[in-house]
């Protein structure tokens, strides 16, 4: 593993162990024991992450200590590390493994799952989130469905943030570290972006990043930093149009303006089918003309989709985001979008305010969840439907759990995960509850 050690200047002791891999945690690692002797000379077990492993597999690991703080730095500037851990050798494979296609998988911190089949990734997805359901959520039997598959899960990430090494090289930061890996492309990268990196690689960037966002609707890309004239040249050569401010995506037949800092899918053909779950979901059952009366509040609304796709066909949009720069692109993507309101703030600042013209509610909280005052208001009054988009199971258990167990006032009436990161122990889920009748 000695590319793992170009970048210490230490030397780590590094210790050898036989072991059979147990399940893999949230984090898309394998889980193992192993026993070592501690500074009194008694045997201590520990369980560790293994990345690239499988369950059932006997493998030779190599755990290489984590490194002390150096002498005279403060113990308050020192973030402790987990051990290095690595795969040395394989003696029985599991029968969903595969050869990953990327040079840097298990060293780069980007991808968890590339070793897995496919078909197997979407099946431990969706049993993690039954797991959190009922250990956080408790939910005995939650309406779970299968999880919704990527048509296509390589080169589908539209944005990607490079790390630039001190020669000004781009690359990927490997796990646990501040180490670069140089790379040539990434397979989950689109290809319009393995190409832009191909070109910046030829220069020297400043440090920290390089960002790279390209359109899948067109051939804009978004660059940071700004590119030179004689390299925006070479883009355009390349077929690239490298704009300096903003970009245009379509999505559900809208075109959306993005800037560099404001939130959108990293996966457009997910967000597609994303989108359509929130539509059916705050719409199922309605007839266009009862579609018409409902009040609807896109909650961490972004650059505005759900509330482009949703406003025509419904009453009013309230629309709600803190960040000045989504506010700005979310006015100009619905210009022509009637029966919309934008409200700058927090959503737990803002809700309160409107929560009694509400019928509907979306939310697509960061991966904390929502704010215990969101909660709180839809506790106290109660929506006739919420379609929540999480990007964290975890969290999202906890919340469910606050709305329909703790505080019965919602029903549970469908957890659909959705495979929007592909390769990775990322799990995106779109969730419908029902106000609980009598309410």
């Amino acid at each position: 593993m000695t590319q793992q050690r170009q970048h210490r200047q230490e030397e780590l002791a590094i210790t050898y162990h036989s072991v059979v891999l147990g399940a893999l945690g949230r984090d898309g690692h394998a889980r193992a024991e192993i026993s070592q002797q501690n500074a009194a000379g008694e045997l201590e077990t520990h369980v560790i992450q293994v990345p690239a492993g499988l369950p059932g597999e006997r493998v030779t690991i190599a755990v290489e200590e984590a490194p002390k703080p150096r002498p005279g730095r403060k113990r308050r500037h020192w973030k402790q590390r987990p051990p290095r851990v690595w795969i040395t050798e394989q003696h029985t494979t599991a029968p969903e493994r595969i050869t990953a296609p990327c040079p840097v998988f298990g060293t780069c911190g980007g991808c968890q799952l590339q070793h897995m089949q496919y078909s197997a990734q979407v099946a431990w997805k969706r049993e993690i989130v039954r797991q959190l359901l009922h250990e956080v959520g408790g939910f005995e039997d939650p309406p779970l469905l299968a999880t919704v598959a990527c048509d296509d899960p390589w080169h589908y990430r539209n944005h990607m943030r490079f790390s630039v090494n001190r020669e000004g090289r781009p690359g990927l930061t490997a796990r646990n570290s501040h180490w670069v890996l140089p790379l040539d492309e990434c397979p989950i990268a689109d290809e319009k972006i393995n190409r832009a990196l191909n070109l910046v690689k030829q220069q020297v960037n400043p440090q920290p990043q390089v960002l790279i966002r390209c359109a899948t609707s067109n051939n804009q890309m978004l660059i940071q930093p700004t590119q030179s004239e004689e390299m925006t040249a070479q883009f355009a050569a390349a077929g690239l149009e490298i704009r300096s401010e903003t970009m245009e995506e379509t999505l559900g037949g809208h075109a959306f303006r993005i800037r560099p800092s404001s939130f959108f899918q990293t996966n457009i053909a997910q967000a597609e089918k994303m989108a359509n779950m929130v539509y059916n979901g705050i719409l199922a059952g309605k007839t266009p003309e009862e579609a018409k009366e409902l009040t609807v509040v896109d909650s961490y609304c972004g650059v505005g989709t759900f509330a482009t796709l949703l406003a025509p066909h419904v009453r009013k949009v309230i629309a709600i985001e803190e960040s000045t720069s989504a506010v700005k692109d979310a006015q100009w993507n619905m210009r022509d979008v009637e029966h919309v309101e934008i409200l700058k703030g927090k959503v737990e600042d803002v809700l309160p305010g409107v929560a009694q013209q509400i019928d509907s509610f979306v939310i697509d909280p960061p991966r904390a969840g929502c704010q215990q005052s969101v909660l709180d208001t839809l506790i106290q009054h109660p929506v006739k439907r919420i379609v929540y988009v999480s990007c964290d199971p975890a969290t999202l258990a906890r919340d469910l759990n606050i709305l329909c167990n703790l505080n019965p006032t919602y029903q549970l009436r469908s957890v659909q995960p959705l495979d929007m990161f592909p390769q990775t122990a990322h799990i995106e889920t779109v969730v419908c509850l029902d106000r609980n009748s009598g309410l």
